[in-house]
């Protein structure tokens, strides 16, 4: 774990959650900024990732990452609520921590969230497999056949087809998961058609990720998606003011 900044009375941390690969460092920038100006924020690379070592497991869940994240929280003393920031595949666990320890968090902003509905929906729309296929749909349907089925695939071990169905498992349960913790979810523009594609597969994408958006946010009874423009994936890399700008929203309730 690093953290930026000190602990600021009365004001939750901020604990930052990264996506599918990347060290904790690709939050510096924005958590640097954003700690001068008085705040605490912290971040930490998942077993597997940046500095930490190798997950134990030959196969892991989000469930592990969380128990994992609530060990590092006990640690590290940030026994208040926090502020929960989470990119990409970082959205699961972060599902994962409000169904297991709500009281730990205190508002939660999702930075253009992987959504644990999207490769179903995208298993369902790919064509037949056909020997002249393109290779554009043949990586899709590695990935979504082999890869998310392979732990020995990621650094993590995460077997990610699991780590999906878990996070849905939880969505479909009764009442809003965040119930009145303020969520702010944000959206970057949508993905460019990739050519070789069929462009029915490309539509369901986009409506998936769409739709799972929303779903983040209709999980509170304040929930909000906001679209954010000139900008890719990593939305805190590219408008880091954004991200801030949401994450005083979070914090001032």
């Amino acid at each position: 774990m690093e953290c930026w900044g000190d602990a600021v009375a009365g004001e939750p941390t901020v604990l930052l959650i990264a996506g599918q690969g990347p060290p904790l460092s690709y939050w510096a920038p924005m958590a640097r900024q954003f700690a001068a100006e008085s705040h605490h924020l912290c971040a930490y690379d998942r077993a597997g990732v940046g500095s930490s070592d190798p997950p134990p497991e030959s196969s892991r869940t989000t469930a592990d990452q969380v128990a994992d994240l609530i060990a590092l929280l006990d640690g590290a003393r940030l026994e208040e609520p926090v502020v929960v920031v989470a990119h990409s595949r970082g959205s699961l666990p972060a599902v994962g921590l409000v169904a297991q320890a709500a009281e730990r968090v205190a508002g939660i902003v999702l930075v253009d969230p992987h959504t644990p509905r999207l490769s179903t929906a995208q298993r369902a729309a790919l064509p037949a497999e056909s020997p002249d296929e393109s290779p554009e749909v043949a990586e899709e349907r590695r990935y979504l056949d082999e890869v998310m089925f392979d732990p020995a695939q990621d650094a993590e071990h995460l077997l990610l087809a699991e780590c999906d169905e878990e996070i849905a498992a939880l969505l479909d349960e009764p009442g809003p998961i965040f119930g009145e913790l303020p969520v702010i979810v944000l959206e970057s523009p949508p993905l460019p058609y990739l050519a070789g594609l069929p462009p029915e597969y490309h539509e369901v994408t986009l409506a998936a990720i769409s739709d799972g958006h929303r779903e983040f946010a209709a999980e509170s009874t304040r929930g909000i998606v906001v679209a954010v423009d000139d900008t890719g994936h990593d939305i805190h890399v590219d408008r880091p003011d954004v991200v801030i700008d949401a994450i005083r929203e979070v914090i001032a309730g």
